[in-house]
């Protein structure tokens, strides 16, 4: 009869592993994630070779130029009076997305001024998307950029974008936002951008 309370007692334990179930076992741990490729070395512009593209990031606020000798060289850059990806003529916004150099340099109030063919075609489909700009406005722009000429500059998306100096006015002023849409560099960074890029390097610019 003293049995009873013992046999009770291994049953109740029975019944609650049952219910709780078995221990899972912990996780492997997570392999470590793996390190970033190291960027490329700072380089002098007279060590680059030319450029094999121009990345600007208004993040950053700053323009690389990825050389064919390898390494980078990289200038500040001042940015445009309002913020977001540029859409109409006069909203003093820089673009954003792929674009090239659409010329050789040339004289400007900013000192020297390199064009760059916006609109792209991507921002002629998404304008027509958004009714910004009929057909044949977009068929004049993917036209042009098919026949690598430099797209239509008075449409409603604007135009004469490129990278410039800072001219007398702005001089010294890269870290504020003055620009109508440009990429802003120093007189002396922007010679010698214009030094190493030519008519259809790449041009990334990213928020």
């Amino acid at each position: 009869m003293r049995r009873a309370p013992a046999i009770a007692t291994t049953a109740s334990l029975l019944l609650a592993i049952a219910l709780i179930g078995c221990p899972k076992p912990a996780p492997p741990p997570l392999a470590p994630a793996p390190s970033p490729a190291p960027l490329p070395p700072i380089v002098e512009p007279s060590a680059c070779g030319r450029a094999v593209r121009v990345v600007v990031s208004k993040a950053e606020r700053r323009a690389t130029i990825e050389c064919s000798a390898g390494g980078r060289v990289v200038f500040p850059i001042a940015l445009s009076r309002d913020r977001g990806p540029k859409r109409a003529e006069g909203d003093h916004r820089m673009p954003e997305g792929e674009y090239a150099i659409a010329g050789r340099a040339r004289k400007s109030r900013f000192h020297l001024f390199v064009p760059i063919d916006y609109p792209s075609r991507a921002d002629a489909e998404r304008a027509l998307a958004e009714h910004r700009i009929d057909r044949a406005t977009f068929d004049a722009i993917a036209q042009a950029h098919a026949e690598r000429r430099m797209p239509p500059q008075d449409t409603p998306l604007g135009g004469a974008l490129g990278l410039h100096g800072e001219g007398a006015r702005w001089r010294g002023e890269l870290d504020l936002n003055w620009t109508e849409g440009c990429v802003a560099l120093s007189d002396r960074a922007i010679e010698q951008l214009a030094k190493l890029v030519r008519r259809g390097t790449p041009v990334r610019i990213d928020p």
